[in-house]
Parts: structure tokens; sequence; C-alpha cells
């Protein structure tokens, strides 16, 4: 699980969210490979993550951004909780690895996921920081 406080309503992060994955990201740290929602971000729509093709499973604006995978089987996504201060914005992963991705993730992917996560929440901070700025 990865978490960050960030300064802004949840309407505001939701609406940063909402650009991941589509034209002008300003979110999705570039230099760790591609990650598109080609036709944006509602249930049922594809995901194009690497070598790896999903879709997104669940989408309740201002609150949950979720995707299923075949690689876990409980998918993966963002969660968005009013607190003091802003929005605490959690990032979780239910479920199982399943397949080649059960023996890659502990000496692989779980390590380069983490550095994702966590350049994508840097990112993600400064633009709230940048919305309210400016």
């Amino acid at each position: 699980m990865h978490e960050r406080l960030i300064p802004a309503s949840p309407e505001r992060v939701w609406d940063l969210l909402m650009g991941l994955g589509g034209e002008g990201d300003r979110l999705w740290p570039q230099e760790k490979g591609a990650f598109r929602l080609p036709e944006g971000a509602h249930p049922g729509a594809p995901v194009e993550h690497g070598p790896m093709h999903y879709r997104v499973g669940a989408v309740e604006p201002g609150r949950r951004l979720w995707f299923d995978t075949r690689e876990m089987t409980g998918g993966h996504g963002f969660t968005l909780h009013p607190a003091e201060g802003g929005t605490l914005v959690r990032h979780e992963i239910k479920g199982r690895t399943t397949g080649l991705f059960r023996l890659l993730w502990p000496v692989l992917i779980r390590w380069q996921h983490d550095a994702v996560l966590e350049r994508l929440l840097d990112n993600l901070e400064r633009e709230a920081g940048r919305a309210v700025a400016g």
C-alpha cells in the first residue's frame, strides 16, 4: 500500500487522476514505461501498461479508480479519502498474484512498482500544488 496526503480537495485530486494515462499525462513517470487509457477511465475501458493489458474495473468519481488485472486476482487502484489538510490518496493491491507474475513479483516487479507509485504520488502532489498556486 502507498499513501500520500495531497494538499487539495478530493474533487481536485480526482480531476488530476482523470488525466492519468491520457494525452498530456503529467502524473505517470514517463521514464518508467508506458501507461495508457486510450478510451479514458470508465468501467471496462482498456488499460495498456507496458506488456500488460487489462481493464478499468470501477470508477467512483471523487472516491475510487480501480483496475482489474489477470495478474492479480483482486486488482489494484486508488481510493481518495477526505482528510484534514487535503485528501489522503491510497493505492492498494488486493488479492494475490497469479501465473508467472507470482514468481516475478517478489524479485523484480514489486520494487519497480513501488518506485513508480512513489513517483506518481510525487507528481500528483506537485500538480495539486501547481493547481492551487495557479
